[in-house]
């Protein structure tokens, strides 16, 4: 139990002072750059943007707006896990697979997800399709990758012995594939949810009605900072606690995996 307070308490201090150095900022004018009535428009002091903060939790307008996002990504981060974590994992077991896909893989994994927004908003219209549609574009490339190096790097020995058991091939990929591929898989989870977010948030900035990418464009058309700030810690906060809860499980049976091995 003292390992985790201590770190709990470490990063306690950080936000801390991050805030403290947030308000001095704000105090001084951005250190002395510019008046501070006019620094606290641009950068609006910690307490200012928490009484903005509790309006728009209270208000509902805030949170209905998290949950438009929050369904959209979860919807679009599933089907790129559905689609991608498969593929890899065949991709990784033939080399005949590998090489129809993989080219097609490197084609499409450099070109960012807000690449696809005007295409999406042509074939979808304005709505939840074309961002799932981006989302699914955006986070499938390190879902596969991350799967297929995963596969790629199973010890030769685990296959050896369980082909000298003579086990079938979906004995193989329960028992040996799927228990050493899983700390690439929850990287490959962690980068296509980042991904994920970051592709829904510049979709409905540019077009997709409603979400957390729309409050923030809200607030820049309305030069009200602190509506931008307040997006930014709830994207903040957000990704923290999906993590723990879509991760923690897995990162619990790797590192028992890990102990046993």
């Amino acid at each position: 139990m003292k390992g985790k307070i201590k770190p709990f308490l470490q990063g306690c201090l950080a936000i801390a002072a991050l805030v403290g150095l947030w308000a001095l900022a704000s105090k001084t004018g951005i250190f002395g750059k510019m008046d501070p009535e006019d620094a606290e428009l641009l950068l609006p002091m910690p307490q200012v943007v928490c009484e903005e903060f509790w309006e728009l939790l209270k208000s509902g307008y805030l949170l209905s707006n998290i949950w438009v996002s929050m369904k959209r990504v979860l919807v679009g981060f599933g089907i790129a896990v559905l689609i991608g974590l498969p593929l890899g994992i065949f991709m990784g077991m033939s080399v005949t697979v590998r090489n129809f896909i993989y080219p097609l893989v490197r084609f499409f994994s450099p070109i960012p997800g807000v690449a696809w927004v005007p295409l999406a908003i042509l074939w979808f219209g304005l709505g939840d399709r074309a961002a799932i549609f981006i989302i699914v574009m955006g986070s499938l490339s390190p879902i596969i990758i991350n799967s297929l190096q995963g596969v790629l790097n199973v010890d030769r020995s685990l296959y050896d012995a369980l082909h000298m058991m003579e086990a079938n091939g979906w004995q193989v990929v329960y028992h040996c594939i799927v228990p050493s591929i899983v700390p690439y898989v929850i990287s490959g989870f962690r980068l296509g949810l980042g991904f994920a977010w970051r592709v829904v948030i510049a979709a409905e900035m540019v077009g997709v009605p409603k979400g957390l990418g729309y409050v923030l464009s809200v607030g820049r058309n309305t030069a009200n900072t602190s509506v931008t700030i307040i997006t930014i810690i709830s994207l903040g906060i957000i990704m923290m606690l999906m993590e723990e809860v879509l991760f923690r499980v897995l990162e619990n049976r790797t590192s028992k995996w890990k102990q046993w091995e």
